[in-house]
């Protein structure tokens, strides 16, 4: 359980910019891999706040880095749905998460300094070390 959570937690910090804004409809979706009845938006909330404290976020960043954790919670969460439909096992959800997790770091990269990113790129290579970044 304790590795599923922080799976969740660092999926939920990456993902591809985008210059939208979040739809309030997703953000209320019960996302799949939590039994507690928790919200994609609830989900969001909580990768914010850890972010925020653990990277020292600007109140610049903190929008953009918003938008970075909403896809790819979304993106996470739509690939735990099709692996449900199609057979999922320990290895595919692996797979998926180093996919949006990796996507997540790169989307990053483009709005924390050297320092915040060296920081974030330092725990994701110790949870992640199959990933090619």
């Amino acid at each position: 359980m304790r590795f599923l959570s922080t799976l969740f937690i660092l999926l939920l910090t990456a993902s591809l910019p985008f210059a939208q804004t979040p739809d309030p409809a997703v953000e209320k979706q019960k996302f799949v891999l939590l039994n507690n009845g928790a919200t994609v938006g609830m989900v969001i909330k909580s990768v914010i706040k850890a972010d925020t404290k653990r990277l020292s976020l600007t109140e610049q960043q903190v929008p953009k880095a918003r938008q970075i954790i909403t896809d790819a919670t979304v993106k996470f969460n739509e690939g735990v749905r099709k692996l449900k439909a199609s057979g999922m096992n320990q290895k595919k959800l692996r797979g998926l998460a180093v996919d949006v997790e990796t996507g997540k770091l790169l989307a990053y990269k483009t709005i924390l300094t050297p320092q915040q990113y060296s920081i974030l790129l330092a725990q994701h290579k110790k949870l992640y070390p199959e990933s090619k970044v």
